[in-house]
Order: C-alpha cells, then sequence, then structure tokens
C-alpha cells in the first residue's frame, strides 16, 4: 500500500496536529515517541506501528484519516 507522496504533503504540513490526534488515539504512545520524528510521514508510521504492534497497513489507513480530517 504505502503513502503516497500527495499524503505525504499533507501529513508534513498537519505533523503537530496529526502526532497530537495519534497520542490521544493510541494509549501507547507519548508526545516523547514522536518528538523524534520530525514531520517525516514514513518515521511517524513506523513509530506508531512499532508502539502499538499494528500492522503497517492499518497505521497507515488511519494516519490517512487523521491527515484528511476525518
Amino acid at each position: 500500500m504505502g503513502i503516497d507522496d500527495m499524503l505525504k504533503q499533507q501529513i508534513r504540513e498537519r505533523a503537530p496536529e496529526l502526532k497530537q490526534r495519534l497520542v490521544s488515539e493510541f494509549s501507547e504512545l507519548t508526545d516523547k515517541d514522536l518528538e523524534d520524528s520530525g514531520d517525516d510521514p514514513d518515521e511517524i508510521v513506523d513509530r506508531v506501528q512499532k508502539k502499538t504492534g499494528q500492522p503497517r497497513e492499518q497505521v497507515e489507513a488511519r494516519v490517512t484519516q487523521i491527515a484528511q480530517g476525518r
């Protein structure tokens, strides 16, 4: 699957808000977990996936939903 370039740009633009929502949705995550990922969409997804143990595709889908305002 993966995240396309246009969506990656949306994620970069909304990274602070996105990270905040991810931390509130996934109890396993902390602000510190996402702090070092910067605005890199792949790194954000990697960190969420590692901390939650969810399949990458599932994490990408949720990140996509949040980035698109859903």
